[in-house]
């Protein structure tokens, strides 16, 4: 296969008041036709920016330095050497492109001993060509000069500059039809075999027709990306417009007051178009997509929106589909169906994609390459399954032991933090983290070398041909999840949590508008000193379980009972109190911190609020002392009352450890915690002969919540000079950490962590687990943890509660409910965990289609119903499993009224099956919605039902058509909702319940 995207010695750099940072820092890159190349790296890498760099939409102040990318597209390089006045190249792209090659190959003194040859040889390609800018001449000049002992940096220098004179242009063609488009052209593409855009060189205008035609990107937010203003339909039609049907224009004032003008007029090509993006929209999985064009993307989900990011992506067919981070922001379940329409997608148009993640399970998943990125690097490249298996350059490995496993006891996370991209160290980039370092790694450039078997192309930018991994993550302690679990500390029983829909206060009285029931009836405890996981995707309640849990949104009914009392029954002041015990972790460490507020200010408010820390009179305090250097009867320390505010008691005493240390004539005192020492020191003749050391929590109140700041941030790994810097000076891990902090303030019981790693790169992520099992080890917190990444889940609880749609369907032990799964919806959850390993079996994966259901008006029975693929059959009717889910599907679009009748009857008797057009009297019309709804054969009453069901809708009667399929089809799991029964592992299913 021919490299469609290549990109060579790419430079982005971005001008700040401290210094150019260097986001791409001279990378090379190729994509193959049909090739799905993952990008991955922590964030700050540069991976984001290489991609805009790619398409050239790099803002302001940002600026590519360096480097060329270029496009093989013959199709594309004829149209625009037609457009373009002086766009073709008068030279072969090979030859460009090797010259720059040696350029590059000089400046860091690499192959100069067969330089002058290789330069001789291309002016000899030359000969008997045109050669308009004498770029031969220059090439045996080059040659010489590197002969005769000229500087390579000098004959570098020189040669730039004549290869650039050359290639004065963008597009370059194969020579047959450069010499066809010399002759002229007529105004008409020349029939070209080969072409190749160099987008660095090609000008705006040309670069808004590679984009969306031959380059779609999909962005990583979905609801940020979309515009709110426009609907779905017109902004996947701006697309076709602008490059299938001929409306694209250029920037000039009168073009823009035109782009206004079709609002009243009308726009050209409406009916094409529409046609067009329902069919693209139908493609990337949004039904009835006729009737959602002109819907607003609020009006979607998260996944259809995303699914409309791809639509626009796709909808001119590119060559190349740049996907940054598509799933970051999404559940496992509409992961895996994001991932897999992107994976049917690619193969049907036969397009590239270039995966930019730092999710390793999507990279192993969907990539045959893998690139590995570090502080504007590619550090090392090769295919996805030698990565993943035999990874050659150390940050790489780190990365994959940075995954939460089933195997590993305790996490990995890579120490430090990326490095200053402004001012980077000199040599390997990675070397300050790298457990592996060498004093060689911090010296000049770093070059590639081959690793693993000769016929594999996998290359890694490290000196060591091995290092020792037994070495790597032996250090810590044990995973704090095997520890002692006591009695429920929190209960809930039937708690909900409704929300009113109010427009205005008649609505109140009225009560025309129906609850949002984000929680119905959840009941479960959670004992004191473990972990329970609280699972499910977005808008099944879980934060808001969390939140009524601790009365932050009081429940609207049920208990809530936290260490025997009942939350409810507490007094606003009384409840105030008692949230010294509970506290919570907020997803978005960015939006939960005030930018206003420093750390130290941040961390202190909790103990301003509550009075803390304070002294509890009753506790005897003393010291442990141990001496080096000097007897221990030589020293005496005093222990203040108040020491207790910082340290914690046993048994009503507090016991300090202090060491005392002689050397030199030197006394050096080391004591626990952030406590005020004072030391006497009593010499004779020059020789100590008695220390006296004083301890203390500080002599103010202000002094003691500084002291006990300073003693939250190395608790939560963070260092004091850190205590004045505002939350936009932290990195994502930082900024979790203070919130960690602050939650700790108050000395709690119980922490709720809502989704606290979500956010965060792998590494990062590992270092807030260890930590928080680290804190649960030491202090003895009860969490809930909330989250909808099960590997994180599978590591860090003990128990695990899944919950669909406001209410709990299955809760056992996290070992357990893996290994064998109850619930449809649990089973189906596990299904969608991403494999961080190239060569696991994905082919039985369980793929839910749908969305969660409203909550304002949940389905009837189990929740579940509407998109489970195990629901339970009436006992008298044969059928398949898999035909009986679709029949519910059907069911569910004919109750909503959710199918476009006319598109069915507009489709040609060809388009479906021939048998199903004619059997029994059927119409075309019976034939499309058999096609659209049924990928298999239905007989018997089944058959008959949908039958009938067609009739009625061809008709136009929706009642007589839902009718008819309820009287067949109703299945217990509607009829009635499976309660959660007692016991180890229960589970809210008919499956295991008494069906009626």
């Amino acid at each position: 296969m021919s490299d469609l995207l290549s990109v060579s010695g790419l430079r982005t750099q971005f001008d700040t008041k401290r210094g150019a940072v260097k986001a791409v820092d001279g990378i090379d890159l190729t994509i193959e036709e049909g090739e799905t190349v993952g990008l991955v790296g922590e964030s700050g890498s540069g991976k984001s920016v290489t991609a805009l760099s790619a398409m050239d939409l790099v803002d302001d102040p940002g600026d590519v330095v360096a480097g060329r990318v270029s496009l093989r597209r013959a199709k594309l390089a004829a149209e625009l050497a037609v457009e373009f006045d002086d766009a073709v190249v008068p030279y072969p792209f090979e030859l460009v492109d090797a010259v720059r090659e040696l350029v590059a190959d000089l400046r860091i003194d690499e192959g100069v001993r067969s330089a002058g040859s290789e330069l001789r040889g291309m002016a000899a390609d030359l000969t008997d060509h045109d050669d308009p800018a004498a770029l031969a001449p220059a090439l045996r000049n080059a040659a010489d000069r590197l002969d005769g002992g000229t500087d390579e940096s000098t004959v570098a220098d020189t040669l730039e500059e004549a290869v650039e004179d050359a290639a004065d242009g963008f597009v370059y063609l194969d020579e047959a039809a450069r010499d066809r488009f010399e002759r002229g052209s007529n105004g008409d593409p020349p029939a070209v075999e080969e072409g190749v855009v160099d987008l660095t060189a090609a000008p705006e205008e040309a670069m808004r027709k590679v984009r969306g035609s031959e380059m779609g990107m999909i962005f990583q937010d979905p609801m940020t990306s979309l515009n709110p203003a426009v609907t779905v339909g017109e902004q996947v039609a701006e697309s076709l417009r602008l490059h299938q049907y001929g409306e694209r224009k250029r920037d000039t004032w009168v073009n823009a007051i035109r782009e206004i003008l079709p609002k009243f007029r009308g726009k050209e090509h409406d009916e094409e178009v529409m046609a067009d993006v329902v069919e693209i929209l139908t493609e990337v999985g949004i039904p009835e997509a006729t009737t959602r064009l002109e819907e607003y993307p609020h009006e979607f989900s998260g996944g259809m929106r995303q699914r409309v990011l791809i639509a626009i992506a796709l909808a001119c067919q590119p060559s190349l589909l740049i996907a940054d981070e598509p799933t970051t922001a999404l559940d496992v379940t509409i992961q895996a169906q994001i991932l897999d329409l992107i994976d049917d997608l690619q193969e049907e148009f036969g397009m590239s994609v270039l995966m930019i993640t730092h999710d390793l399970g999507v990279v192993a998943e969907t990539c045959d390459r893998v690139a590995v990125m570090y502080a504007g690097e590619i550090v090392e490249e090769g295919p996805v399954e030698e990565i993943f298996t035999n990874p050659s350059h150390p940050y790489t490995y780190t990365l994959l032991e940075s995954i939460p496993t089933e195997e590993k006891d305790r996490l990995t996370p890579i120490e430090g933090n990326v490095p200053d991209l402004i001012d980077m160290p000199d040599g390997c980039h990675f070397a300050d983290r790298c457990p592996w370092a060498q004093p060689e790694c911090r010296d000049g450039e770093i070059p590639f070398r081959q690793h693993g078997p000769d016929d594999i192309d996998h290359r890694s930018k490290c000196i060591l041909e091995s290092f020792d991994e037994d070495e790597y993550g032996n250090e810590g302690v044990a995973s704090g999840v095997e520890h002692d679990v006591g009695e429920p500390i929190v209960e809930l029983r039937e708690m909900r949590k409704y929300y009113q829909q109010e427009d205005g206060v008649l609505d109140r009285f009225l009560g025309e508008k129906p609850s949002v029931k984000a929680v119905d009836g959840v009941s479960f405890d959670v004992h004191e000193g473990e972990t329970l996981g609280l699972v499910g995707e977005s808008g099944c309640g879980k934060s808001t379980a969390g939140r009524a849990i601790l009365h932050l949104n009081p429940p609207t009914d049920g208990t809530v009972v936290f260490a025997g009392e009942e939350l409810g029954d507490l007094s606003k002041s009384e409840l105030r109190e008692k949230r010294k015990d509970m506290q919570m972790v907020f997803q978005d460490p960015m939006s939960s911190l005030d930018p206003r507020m420093t750390v130290g200010q941040t961390i202190m408010e909790p103990l301003k609020i509550h009075g803390l820390p304070e002294t509890d009179p009753d506790v005897a305090t003393r010291a442990a002392v141990s001496t080096t250097g000097i007897s221990a009867d030589a020293v005496s320390v005093d222990v203040a009352d108040n020491v207790d505010a910082l340290l914690g008691s046993t048994d009503g005493e507090v016991v300090v450890p202090v060491e005392v240390a002689v050397a030199d004539g030197d006394v050096t005192v080391d004591v626990e915690g952030a406590l005020d020492v004072t030391t006497d020191v009593t010499r004779e003749d020059g020789r100590i002969t008695s220390v006296q050391v004083d301890v203390s929590a500080g002599g103010s109140k202000r002094t003691l919540r500084r002291r006990r700041v300073f003693q939250l941030l190395e608790e939560v790994g963070l260092d004091e000079s850190q205590y004045g810097r505002y939350p936009h000076e932290l990195s994502g891990g930082q900024r979790q950490r203070v919130g960690i902090a602050r939650a700790l303030a108050v000395d709690p019981d119980f922490i709720v962590a809502d989704e606290p790693v979500s956010a965060l790169d792998v590494s990062v992520q590992a270092q807030i687990i260890n930590l928080l099992e680290d804190l649960q080890e030491e202090f003895g917190l009860t969490y809930l943890f909330i989250a909808h990444d099960l590997s994180v889940v599978r590591h860090i609880s003990d128990r695990v509660a899944v919950m669909y749609l406001g209410e709990i369907v299955e809760i056992a032990a996290t070992d357990e409910l893996f290994a064998d799964p109850k619930h449809p919806y649990t089973n189906a959850l596990l299904s969608a965990i991403p494999e961080p390993d190239p060569l696991a079996d994905t082919d039985d994966r369980t793929i839910l289609k749908g969305d969660v259901p409203s909550p304002i008006d949940p389905p009837s029975g189990c929740h579940f119903r509407t998109r489970c693929p195990s629901i339970v059959p009436p006992a008298d009717l044969d059928i398949e499993q898999e035909r009986y889910r679709e029949v519910m599907f059907y069911r569910q679009r004919v109750e909503s009224r959710d199918i476009d009748l006319e598109a069915a009857r507009e489709k040609a008797p060809d388009e479906a099956p021939a048998a199903r057009a004619v059997a029994d009297g059927g119409s075309s019309f019976a034939a499309a919605l058999d096609a659209q709804f049924f990928d298999g054969p239905l007989s018997g009453r089944a058959r008959e039902a949908v039958d009938a069901s067609y009739r009625h809708l061809d008709d136009g009667d929706w009642d007589a058509a839902a009718a008819v399929l309820a009287d067949t089809f109703e299945s217990v799991c509607e009829r009635s909702n499976p309660p959660l029964e007692d016991g180890d592992h229960p589970a809210a299913c008919h499956l295991f319940t008494d069906a009626e």
